[in-house]
């Protein structure tokens, strides 16, 4: 009887050990996305016909559009990675 009893306090230790021991699992918190990554590429206006200087205009305008949206892009790409 007293080994039995001696056995499960031993038994009833290495348990409460092991659990102590233990790492606590850990929820990582989703962080919330900017609105603005979310918002829609704008429509890409038609070329204009004829002058040479409103072509180039147009290009530059397109160029800082797709910038704009190339660099939310790259953001959102960041923060899924992150999740």
């Amino acid at each position: 009887m007293r080994k039995r009893t001696i056995l499960s306090l031993l038994i009833a230790v290495l348990i409460a050990a092991g659990c102590a021991s233990s790492k606590m699992q850990y929820v990582q918190q989703t962080p919330p996305l900017d609105s603005s990554l979310t918002a829609d590429c704008p429509q890409l206006p038609e070329p204009p016909e004829g002058d040479y200087d409103e072509l180039t205009a147009w290009m530059v305008d397109v160029i800082g559009m797709y910038g704009d949206c190339a660099a939310r892009h790259r953001a959102t790409v960041r923060a899924w990675g992150t999740l």
